[in-house]
């Protein structure tokens, strides 16, 4: 027989259980869109040309796979190192799309990609889709890095912050490739 205790126990696991993952946010009704989705082309195999920059994009991040319905899979989490060197293994294992010239794209580059009308993640799902609310790595050494302490510069797509973690901190990374 269950106490009232028990039962209390047990209802706030239940709701604990139930509560829904936080989805993304979008103020299309006081921000307008940063990025025109007209600009953006889903090839239908996993990337995304992006016609404004001529840049193609993988549309999963460094660990996740492409199927038909998004991206399955986690993330990797990478050091400032080992995803510079993330791209050299994805194009040795075949790469994306018949492509095998893929690379860790530049600051400017991982910008051009942050919705600023969103939050949560800062990027357009329809094209980067199960994209996590993290910050990924670009190939942009930090210009004021202390003594021989390598960082690269980072978006947070949390909010679409620009960020500078040491190479110890664990990122995520998306590929690019210039088309």
């Amino acid at each position: 027989m269950l106490t009232r205790a028990k039962l209390t126990i047990v209802a706030v696991m239940a709701a604990a259980i139930s509560i829904p993952v936080a989805a993304q946010t979008c103020k299309t009704n006081s921000i307008k869109a940063t990025i025109n989705p007209d600009r953006l082309i889903e090839n239908g195999d996993g990337t995304v040309t992006d016609a404004e920059t001529g840049l193609m994009w993988t549309q999963c991040t460094i660990g996740q796979e492409w199927t038909e319905s998004g991206c399955s899979g986690a993330p990797t989490d990478l050091d400032w190192e080992a995803a510079l060197q993330a791209s050299d293994q994805f194009n040795h294992n075949g790469g994306l799309a018949d492509q095998t010239d893929w690379r860790m794209p530049n600051i400017k580059e991982l910008g051009s990609l942050v919705e600023h009308k969103c939050h949560s993640p800062a990027i357009n799902l329809v094209y980067f889709p199960d994209t996590p609310s993290a910050t990924y790595f670009s190939s942009t050494v930090n210009p004021d890095q202390l003594g021989n302490v390598l960082s690269g510069r980072s978006i947070d797509f949390a909010f679409g912050s620009d960020l500078t973690p040491q190479v110890s901190t664990r990122r995520h990374v998306r590929l690019v490739r210039s088309n």
